[in-house]
């Protein structure tokens, strides 16, 4: 086997062998480094703006990004807990005007075909879906979902 014949079968065992290697390291990261969880929690705006989840729940993981009727209802008489999130990627659960306020989401966004959702209020009970991510002393939020509970946080 000489010439290009022998060139391709090393071609073939290096490159067909680092192809087996990334197979393998993509099989590794199956499980999410960023869960998806669920938490039941009380809306509130910072005087600086950016908003809080209070009063909250432990998250608990979710593999489904809605919420069902029957999870909402089971949400509304969960107690409320301990825990503090800070939520990031909130335009979209803010009310459509909210959400023209922001210079980006204006520029590139007509009235006519906003689309927020308005269920993210201060003061309201609510249960979220976000992808958590930990830092040093704070929880954060990165929201997917947004369901109102009640009216206040009582």
């Amino acid at each position: 086997m000489k010439g290009p014949g022998v060139f391709g079968v090393l071609v073939l065992l290096v490159f067909g062998s680092t192809g087996i290697r990334a197979q393998q390291q993509e099989s590794d990261l199956s499980k999410p480094k960023v869960p998806l969880v669920s938490v039941v929690g009380c809306a509130t705006r910072t005087a600086e703006g950016t908003w809080m989840l209070t009063k909250a729940t432990d998250g608990v993981e979710s593999k489904v990004l809605f919420m069902s009727a029957k999870e909402i209802e089971e949400a509304k008489k969960k107690p409320l807990g301990n825990n503090r999130y800070k939520l990031i990627g909130t335009l979209e659960f803010l009310t459509k005007e909210e959400l023209l306020k922001d210079a980006h989401r204006a520029e590139f966004t007509r009235p006519e075909v906003v689309n927020a959702t308005g269920q993210l209020q201060d003061g309201r009970k609510l249960i979220v879906k976000g992808l958590l991510i930990t830092a040093p002393n704070e929880k954060r939020l990165n929201l997917v979902s947004v369901q109102h509970l009640a009216d206040t946080c009582n």
